[in-house]
């Protein structure tokens, strides 16, 4: 349970920070040269309240125990000369803006949410940030020779009383592979001289570059804002596209280059250091009947290949498979927390579980037809493996599980102990309204 609080505290969230929480600003705490104010107490508060619907206990006094135990962190972090980079700072604060842009329906909504503009935002934010970054780094730096072995293990799941063993819902283990069509050389001709006309009359001035794109680009999460894509730095995009970006000047327009998603043209808004922004326009060549009835073809070649055992289903998926959250695990989902492939059929989308309810152990569904997130089509098909039936834990089914409670527990001791040792050596003072706090025992009289 603490360590669920402690997640959430390293973890802001955009509803916390945009509240309204008037109180008049105090010292709480102080650890060596780190305060905690009972603003961002109460922040914190708001939003592990919101988290969480059940705790034992007094949750304020909890928040603010893990509140001083990052603090403790920032002042090793200090000692250590352990800092987060610029870079790395702003591309988090790229990311999770991203993340809520994309939640809240586009940065104008969200700038409406936040009663600030995005860049306002950002700057409040980034403090926050680099102590997490600092915090996290001091901590992984704790735990990561920490380990769980069978020993560890079987130790771990003896000392859970019978009438508390975890009860697990039904597990699959359930393999997919998707395929998408290659367009034809006829689609492609036409899809690069449609560009290069566009292009022509961008640079004629017939267009402007953020009108074409809002009329013509196949990207149409982009095209809305006239093409722009936001500020990017390098590795986030593919490798021409991403050249073709950091080679402009500003406001200059590329030559048309080719992607795996079509052709695109660019044009540059603006460099800040390592990063650029910029508008493009893509044009995808158009997939036909006949191609999605190839790819179809393609894929029941490759299941037969498969149960006739002339080719591994790992192969076809690590070769062949559009899905990148299975295609590197030999097709087969994942627990993102374990690693096992046995996963919760409850965690899987509606369609899958619908899916897996006519599916008999060994067996292949024959290809079906889907729709991607970004509008493409293509064909895809299944192959369960194994079922696990609603049961209550045990070590032969739920080894991977158990390992991972274990190597928790394991590392929530080591960081009791680190704190524990290390808090002697530092000055820390909790706010008396606190101090008979159980969650607060272990900092009293610290300070006298």
């Amino acid at each position: 349970m603490k360590n669920l609080i402690a997640t959430a505290l390293l973890l802001t969230a955009v509803s916390s920070q945009a509240q309204n929480i008037r109180v008049i600003d105090e010292i709480v705490a102080v650890v060596g040269e780190n305060i905690v104010m009972r603003s961002e107490l109460e922040a914190e508060y708001a939003q592990a309240k919101n988290d969480m619907e059940m705790y034992e206990g007094d949750l304020k006094c909890e928040v603010l125990n893990q509140l001083v135990i990052q603090k403790l962190y920032l002042h090793k972090g200090a000692v250590d000369s352990i800092y987060a980079s610029e870079d790395r700072v702003a591309d988090e604060l790229d990311r999770r803006m991203k993340y809520y842009a994309t939640q809240i329906g586009g940065e104008k909504k969200l700038e409406q949410y936040l009663g600030k503009s995005v860049a306002e935002y950002k700057e409040q934010m980034r403090p926050k940030i680099e102590e997490q970054m600092v915090t996290q780094q001091v901590q992984q730096g704790l735990v990561s020779s920490v380990k769980a072995s069978p020993t560890d293990v079987r130790k771990f799941f003896a000392e859970i009383p019978k009438d508390s063993l975890p009860e697990f819902g039904e597990e699959v283990e359930l393999a997919l592979v998707s395929m998408k069509p290659k367009p034809s050389p006829y689609a492609k001709q036409y899809a690069l001289e449609k560009i290069t006309k566009l292009r022509k009359d961008i640079m004629r001035g017939v267009y402007d570059f953020d009108y074409a794109a809002r009329a013509n680009s196949d990207d149409k999460g982009t095209a809305i804002n006239g093409g722009e894509i936001g500020y990017f730095s390098r590795g986030q995009m593919v490798g021409p596209f991403e050249r073709t970006a950091f080679k402009l000047s500003t406001d200059s327009v590329s030559e048309i280059i080719e992607t795996e998603y079509g052709y695109h043209i660019l044009k540059l808004i603006d460099r800040k250091g390592e990063k650029v922004n910029a508008r493009h326009i893509l044009i995808k060549p158009l997939i036909v009947k006949s191609d999605l009835e190839r790819l179809k073809s393609q894929m029941l070649t490759l299941i037969e290949g498969i149960q006739t055992d002339s080719i591994t289903l790992c192969h076809v998926a690590s070769e062949y498979s559009t899905d990148n959250q299975t295609k590197d695990n030999c097709g087969f989902y994942s627990d993102p927390t374990t690693g096992s492939q046995q996963v919760p059929l409850a965690a899987l989308d509606p369609a899958m579980i619908a899916k897996v309810s006519t599916l008999k152990l060994g067996e292949y569904t024959s290809p079906e037809p889907f729709e991607d997130f970004d509008g493409t089509s293509g064909y895809r098909f299944f192959y369960l493996k194994e079922k696990v039936p609603a049961h209550r834990a045990n070590l032969k089914d739920d080894y991977q599980k158990v390992q991972a409670l274990a190597l928790e527990k394991k590392q929530e001791e080591t960081v009791k102990n680190w704190v524990t040792e290390y808090k002697n050596g530092v000055y820390v003072r909790i706010d008396y309204k606190y101090e008979d706090c159980k969650e607060m025992s272990q900092w009293k009289g610290l300070s006298n």
